[in-house]
């Protein structure tokens, strides 16, 4: 099998630098320097015969490590844009955000435009090349206990030993990475010949492979694929096998046209119900939350409400609340989590407020009606506050 490697550009007048490897007899076939994208179909040859894989610049793109909740569930996954969202400058909503192996707790990010992702995935399509593997290219340095540098022309590819990347021009790369290595009291690994390097004393020098050999090895171990998701790429199919298969599918769904409509409405009312019944479950267990899951939910709530109505002390905690609906309306404040104590009449309220002063409002309006008001502990999160508040009847 042949594989062919291409680095891309950050602009389309870039140079561009690829590598063709036959793994059957272990050697190089052939490596080049393109001036610019426009030169890429002259690549069309090669990568019909190779298994494609890009090479993205670093500089082009936000490469971090994010440590996620303990059992992280798709929800929080979605939520890392916004984990990340101070640590760039661009308008998340024009980001997309890839992908790596999760370790543990923590997972792999690279933040890059969409615009940038899609120009890349347009000029290779454009040039006849496909190509469903885009990498990082500091990315597929050797993981090192030393900081791992590597030159192609003037600039500089960079992986530190927390798998952290830069990638630039070596007039600045070199003395940030002069800098960081002093600091952290960190080797290097010198991966090609760099005609700036003065500081050999703390350098290991290894020049046994190409750099773009060197990098085509590295990047057959790398999980973070930028096409992935919505920028996932897709072999096209073969023209003649579409119009047959356009065919096929037309003959199934005549065939199973009657089926599906005695069953449909069957299934649609299935899936109401279900969808109805999880709701209920989840706010019986918002209200309730010492019960567990729920099987006569009728009983189960008649029972509950007839509790809370028969609660001790001068009021029930659905008086209470009914009482109180004013107060958590003209100051916005509103409940998280309800706890009642029928010995104390006591209701204690996680509540969510826009500021300080929406907690205040609902204080002096609940204190009004006559009842005993205590704030515990506020906190800020985000743009809300959080606090305790205990009200006695």
């Amino acid at each position: 099998m042949q594989r062919l490697v291409i680095r891309l550009g950050s602009t389309s007048h870039d140079p561009i630098h690829w590598l063709v490897y036959s793994d059957d007899e272990k050697e190089i076939i052939a490596s080049g320097r393109l001036n610019d994208e426009s030169e890429l179909s002259s690549l069309n040859e090669h990568s019909e015969n190779s298994h494609v894989t890009c090479l993205a610049p670093a500089s082009s793109l936000y490469l971090t490590n994010v440590t996620l909740p303990a059992n992280a569930s798709r929800k929080a996954l979605s939520a890392i844009p916004f984990m990340v969202e101070e640590e760039l400058c661009s308008d998340i909503s024009k980001m997309f955000f890839a992908q790596g192996k999760k370790l543990g707790d923590n997972i792999q990010i690279a933040a890059i435009e969409k615009e940038k992702l899609k120009a890349w995935s347009n000029t290779l399509s454009d040039a006849g090349i496909f190509c469903n593997v885009l990498i990082p290219d500091s990315l597929c340095l050797p993981e090192s206990d030393s900081i791992s540098v590597l030159a192609l022309e003037n600039e500089i590819l960079v992986k530190f030993p927390d798998n952290q990347c830069i990638q630039g021009e070596s007039e600045w790369v070199l003395p940030l990475v002069m800098n960081i290595a002093d600091e952290k009291e960190l080797r290097f690994a010198c991966l090609s010949e760099i005609p700036q390097w003065s500081d050999t004393e703390k350098t290991d020098f290894n020049f046994d492979n190409l750099p773009m050999k060197l990098l085509l090895d590295g990047a057959q171990s790398i999980p973070l694929n930028l096409f992935q998701g919505e920028f996932a790429v897709k072999r096209k199919a073969n023209p003649t096998w579409d119009k047959w298969k356009i065919a096929a599918s037309l003959a199934i769904v005549a065939l199973c046209v009657n089926l599906i409509l005695k069953t449909s409405e069957l299934n649609e009312l299935k899936a109401e119900r279900a969808e109805i019944r999880q709701q209920m479950q989840v706010k019986i267990k918002e209200g309730f939350p010492e019960l567990n899951r729920v099987a006569n939910i009728r009983r189960v709530l008649s029972r509950e409400i007839t509790k809370l109505e028969q609660g001790g002390g001068n009021l029930s905690m659905l008086a209470m609340l009914s009482r109180l609906g004013g107060a958590f309306e003209s100051s916005g404040v509103k409940p998280q989590t309800i706890k009642y104590d029928s010995r104390r009449s006591e209701i204690r309220i996680q509540s969510v407020a826009q500021n300080f002063e929406a907690l205040e409002t609902f204080r002096r309006d609940a204190q009004s009606l006559g009842f005993e008001v205590e704030q515990g502990a506020i906190n800020n999160r985000g743009s809300e506050v959080v606090g305790l508040i205990t009200v006695r009847g």
